[in-house]
């Protein structure tokens, strides 16, 4: 298992190919290139080839240089060998990167929510849009209650489920689905308790196996996500309140869950920071988290660049230029494989540039292949993962499409004026929207107007056929109404979702003409 993990993040060289920092033009080199190195030889023409290769080779690093007997048979020189052990350790730097992406977005998150005095295992409710304004691609329109917990402070944390219309799940700080409940549960809505414990704890000595269903957290620190199913909002938030979380410890005391309300006065954001605070970040994640074995190759990594786990950090300034130059190239990476994914799974309306959110697993499993580059290109622009979240019923759950070029192929930019024309009678049971995100934070975008949507709960403009064009430039078009405009900031780059809740029939068989977002020229 663990050389086909290796062979998963070494061999990919679609990644790699970025991760250098000397390159040099091979017309500038004075070797052989790479490409003439023998490839199949004989033993006897191996042996021999230890004493003819050549000397200096030429590569994407630059000339190699070996002793006597060459590439094959010579030793790298000292220089050489110092400039491969320089880009070896810029490499595992950059894969460590991306490996950290989901776990700096939570851990950002989880140190949110503690200034917004929220305790272990408080529920924490964003209402406005104002107030979601830091969650990457929060959708407007949704409220979200949402609980972070350190369970090695709570011990094993109780979460009471009530029954009713909600849907929920458990996830570990990978972004990973631990457990689906509420709707999507194995309860189906009739209303649970589960014990969640943090790896290596104990399910509590002679708890009620007909009341409790344990649940074995993979990280240290848990994530729980709450919605609640009634249409009205007063009802969504009575039966919110409904939901009761505390230590297992304090099940005979009456616990009293922590409710937390965002105001969304207060500048926030859980996006993952540039340079070196990424560096620092991962850090205090290796010193505070348990790991499983799965992650034992990139641990590996960092701990050669000297992040170990209760050892101190104090990297030279040399170092520091590493960390520094690995996390742009890391970030422009974990952007590219993102906003123009290389592994698109064009399941539905192949040919447009709508692409599929849901990519990864919701464990980060293909088979015995860990799906660490989707992950990260997912967890660089979203957040959480359940089973729920990849039904595909008519009628049932969410679908998501998000929009990172318009018809052309080209990426979308604040500065320019688009279109989006939705046909009559959009594919959704329950509402449709369109949502802007600026690509530096990947939240929902502030502007002038203070609207980053265009929603079928806002009513807007219809055309005489029932079609809705929908605008995104930065002035109003002359004659467009507001809810039909969502005003972008010319020196941002901006992308886009569209959400159909409860997707019909029409979207899975593809008899709903989807449009690509037009450039007007």
């Amino acid at each position: 298992m663990k050389k086909i993990i290796l062979s998963a993040i070494v061999v990919t060289g679609l990644l790699f190919a970025g991760c250098n920092q000397t390159s040099k033009k091979e017309t500038a080199s004075k070797g052989v290139s790479y490409e003439k190195i023998a490839d199949k030889l004989t033993p006897t023409e191996f042996r021999k080839y230890g004493e003819t290769s050549p000397t200096t080779v030429s590569t994407r690093l630059g000339d190699l240089n070996f002793t006597d007997g060459g590439f094959g048979g010579g030793y790298p020189t000292l220089e050489t060998s110092e400039r491969l052990k320089a880009e070896l350790d810029f490499q595992k730097a950059c894969q460590a990167y991306l490996w950290a992406v989901p776990l700096v977005s939570y851990y950002n998150w989880f140190d949110e929510h503690k200034k917004f005095g929220a305790r272990d295992g408080a529920i924490v409710h964003y209402v406005s849009a104002e107030a979601k304004q830091g969650i990457l691609t929060g959708n407007g329109t949704t409220p979200y209650a949402l609980v972070f917990a350190d369970l090695m402070n709570t011990g094993p944390l109780v979460l009471d489920v009530p029954p009713g219309a909600a849907a929920g799940v458990v996830d570990d700080m990978f972004q990973r689905q631990v457990y689906d409940f509420g709707v999507s549960g194995p309860e189906r809505g009739k209303g649970t308790k589960l014990i969640i414990i943090a790896p290596g704890m104990e399910a509590p000595k002679g708890y009620d196996k007909k009341k409790f269903i344990i649940v074995q957290n993979t990280t240290r620190d848990v994530f729980i996500g709450i919605r609640a199913l009634q249409p009205k909002p007063a009802d969504a938030d009575a039966f919110l309140r409904k939901f009761n979380i505390y230590p297992y410890s304090e099940r005979n005391n009456n616990p009293v869950t922590q409710f937390v309300e965002v105001d969304g006065k207060t500048p926030w954001g859980q996006w993952q920071d540039h340079g070196m605070a990424y560096w620092e970040t991962v850090k205090r994640i290796v010193d505070h988290d348990i790991f499983s074995e799965r992650e034992g190759y990139i641990l590996a990594m960092l701990q050669s660049l000297g992040i170990e786990k209760g050892k101190p950090w104090n990297p030279t300034p040399e170092q520091k230029k590493l960390f520094k130059e690995a996390a742009v190239v890391g970030e422009s990476m974990v952007k590219s494989i993102t906003f123009d994914k290389p592994f698109r799974k064009e399941d539905l309306y192949k040919g447009t540039n709508w692409d599929r959110l849901m990519i990864p697993a919701y464990n980060d499993k293909d088979g015995d292949i860990e799906q660490m580059y989707k992950r990260a290109a997912f967890t660089w622009e979203a957040v959480s993962r359940g089973k729920a979240y990849y039904m595909e019923v008519p009628g049932l759950g969410q679908a998501y499409r998000t929009g990172y070029k318009d018809a052309d192929g080209n990426h979308l930019l604040g500065s320019k004026h688009y279109t989006l024309t939705l046909a009559p009678n959009p594919p959704a049971k329950t509402f449709w929207s369109v949502v802007v995100y600026d690509v530096n934070t990947r939240t929902m975008i502030i502007n002038k107007s203070k609207n980053p949507m265009v929603s079928g709960r806002r009513n807007p403009h219809l055309e005489a056929d029932g079609s809705i064009i929908m605008h995104f430039s930065p002035e109003k078009p002359e004659g467009v109404e507001d809810n039909n405009w969502v005003q972008t900031n010319p020196k941002e780059s901006w992308f886009t979702y569209l959400r159909f809740y409860g997707p019909t029939k029409e979207y899975f068989d593809e008899t709903y003409p989807l449009q690509d977002i037009k450039l007007v020229k």
